[in-house]
């Protein structure tokens, strides 16, 4: 069985990063005045200027820009690999060819590796500052001066922007120094499989409390304003600094209950997004109102800038509701895809024994047979509209991705959409357990792939045909890889398992 959503939502390391003006003591993430967008009417993506409204450069490219910040962004070019731009000279790259890539942080640094390199710290200029160590597989983009690092071994640390080691790799994961001198941590050893231990610790690495899961699960693993809020019991609390129980400090949303919203929701600036007769809007903390309820969406993008949505067309306002410039768009960029760069190449042997550490013949990834959506409740939220329509859950699993796959939809939607029910019976298909490797040699895919196939025997599973093989438990597992992704598929039940191809590069 799947155990409790902390362990998950640790594992994934990093919330979703919100692009935004601010700075190190902001509640936003980065600095910017840009956006990529996609005008109306074209394929191609253009910048635009929000605090102006002006377009700076029209369809410039052919591949989304990554989010911009402090004017710096990569862009992936005709080959697949990445270009870095700075926004002053928008067309012509500053440096690339890069495999792995992540966004610059504001202390000027970024994170890169070349197809068969290792990791380096690089500046604006795309000089590298520091080569990492070769056995450093990945890491995080830069947060107030600090990267999150994982090694071959699987643990975690912490590089400054200098890519100093500060905090060794003793950690089953890190999450990043998002808003607050400090980050939380994940220790190694836990006291049993259901229980995590997790640490609190500032920039030096020094240790301020350890709380487990049996008292505290985190709704967020990082702190802002100064605190964590976390689940006890039945209710929502917020740890200060030493581990200690304190008031919310933004607790101000009681005058905007009594405004008789369907919904609202807070920005980092402290304003409320709210929703009323399917229309959006934007109040204050005292229910002052901004920006009149009369969007289909409103997207906070710095707290002076949002972006309305208005059907299919979206344009930028203040928050006074007030149109900057005139320019419409179609689809916008507002966060980081993926705030980790990878090493250029991969120890193949170990990423097969990672894949093959995943399954035996009766389950994988903690799943069987006879799993449900009951037993995996932890890894899904309240809401079950966000799941209808839905058959897979998704969560990371050292450097791969795992998806479970269930026999039927999630959640099942009212007929008005209003409302949804979990299928609680839903019973899990397959896992699939994928491997990026894009930013590796082309030779890597059949390398993992081959490995993994020569000692299935080990497992117990045998070639029964076409690539499929299968154990005495009816079980399949089938491997394959397309477009720099490996994958292994394993089957519940063996007449359901169909091949893969292999696909080169």
């Amino acid at each position: 069985m799947i155990k409790n959503f902390l362990r998950i939502a640790f594992a994934a390391i990093v919330a979703l990063l919100m692009t935004a003006c601010g700075g190190k003591d902001s509640a936003y993430q980065y600095k910017t005045q840009y956006l990529p967008v996609q005008l109306v009417g074209s394929e191609k993506w253009s910048i635009l200027d929000i605090n102006s409204g002006e377009v700076v450069a029209k369809d410039a490219f052919e591949n989304a820009p990554s989010p911009i910040v402090d004017g710096m962004f990569y862009v992936m070019n005709s080959e697949g690999s990445y270009d870095y731009y700075d926004v002053s000279a928008p067309t012509q790259p500053v440096a690339g060819h890069f495999g792995s890539v992540t966004s610059f942080s504001d202390d000027g640094v970024a994170l890169a590796s070349r197809v068969g390199g290792e990791l380096c710290v690089i500046n604006r200029k795309g000089e590298v500052v520091k080569e990492l160590p070769k056995d450093i597989s990945q890491c995080s983009m830069f947060a107030r001066g600090m990267a999150a690092f994982q090694n071959d071994n699987g643990s975690w640390g912490y590089i400054n922007a200098n890519g100093d080691t500060i905090v060794p790799a003793n950690y089953r994961s890190a999450n990043l120094f998002l808003y607050d001198d400090c980050a939380v941590v994940i220790d190694e050893n836990q006291p049993n499989d259901s229980t995590l231990s997790f640490s609190v610790i500032d920039k030096g690495g020094k240790v301020l409390f350890t709380a487990n899961s049996n008292e505290y699960q985190p709704v967020q693993p990082y702190y802002i304003n100064g605190v964590m809020p976390v689940v006890k019991g039945d209710t929502i609390v917020c740890l200060n600094k030493d581990g200690k129980e304190v008031p919310n400090p933004i607790d101000d949303k009681q005058k905007v209950e009594k405004g008789g919203y369907a919904d609202f929701s807070r920005t980092p600036s402290g304003d409320y997004i709210v929703f009323k007769d399917k229309k959006t809007g934007l109040v204050d903390k005292n229910n002052n109102v901004l920006v009149p309820i009369e969007h289909d969406n409103l997207i906070d993008i710095n707290g002076e800038r949002l972006i309305a949505v208005d059907g299919d067309v979206y344009h930028i306002i203040d928050r006074t509701g007030k149109a900057v410039g005139n320019v419409k768009f179609n689809n916008a960029h507002v966060s980081e895809d993926n705030p980790y760069a990878t090493r250029g190449f991969i120890d193949t042997d170990l990423a097969a024994a990672a894949l093959m550490m995943m399954f035996d013949e009766t389950s994988c990834c903690g799943a069987n047979a006879s799993t449900t959506l009951m037993d995996m409740n932890g890894m899904v939220g309240t809401d079950a509209r966000m799941y209808a329509g839905n058959n897979t859950l998704i969560m990371p699993q050292g450097p791969y991705i795992v998806q479970y796959v269930f026999d039927r939809e999630l959640a099942t939607a009212s007929a008005d959409s209003t409302s949804a029910e979990f299928n609680y019976d839903a019973r899990v298909k397959c896992v699939i357990m994928s491997l990026n490797v894009n930013h590796c040699p082309t030779n890597t895919e059949p390398a993992i792939v081959n490995k993994v196939e020569s000692r299935l025997g080990t497992k117990g599973f045998v070639l029964a045909r076409d690539g499929i093989f299968c154990s005495d438990y009816m079980t399949a597992l089938t491997l394959g890889y397309d477009k720099g992704i490996v994958n292994g598929i394993y089957y519940m039940r063996f007449n359901e398992s169909v091949p893969q191809d292999k696909k080169k590069r």
